[in-house]
């Protein structure tokens, strides 16, 4: 099943750094068309960035995408992965962090639709890994 993961933040947090970045440069080099390109240019295909989560009956696949166009592909199977931890985002938001036993840990806050963390639990216990709920991702649970 395949899941995407929006943060729903970037496209703000550029935009502010772009806006004070362009106001910086303005004032020091009477604002220079070049650098303005490359520096919109650069917001653009950060703007363009997406993350997406498939989740087979054997193994995870984390992607992360630019213009649709795959650059960073992780395939994680049972046996890599340390634990599965569920925690709390925000106010009323699931996320959860794979921890594997080599290389960068994987963390799938905004999972859209939330019921992917259902299949994501579901995957971590029919592969007995070990699955850490926070206290307040419990709460989260106990609200639905």
């Amino acid at each position: 099943m395949e899941y995407k993961i929006r943060p729903h933040r970037y496209p703000i947090v550029m935009t502010i750094i772009f806006v004070l970045f362009l106001n910086v440069v303005s004032d020091y080099y009477g604002g220079s068309s070049s650098l303005y390109l490359s520096v919109l240019l650069v917001a653009v295909v950060f703007a363009f960035v997406r993350f997406r989560l498939n989740i087979n009956d054997e193994n995870l696949v984390y992607e992360i995408l630019i213009f649709n166009k795959s650059i960073v592909k992780q395939r994680i199977f049972p046996e890599e992965i340390n634990e599965l931890k569920f925690t709390r985002v925000g106010w009323a938001k699931k996320s959860a962090k794979i921890k594997v036993n080599k290389g960068i840990n994987v963390r799938l806050a905004v999972l859209e639709p939330p019921k992917a963390y259902d299949h994501l639990l579901e995957f971590a216990e029919k592969h007995d890994i070990t699955i850490v709920k926070t206290k307040d991702y419990l709460i989260l649970e106990s609200m639905k």
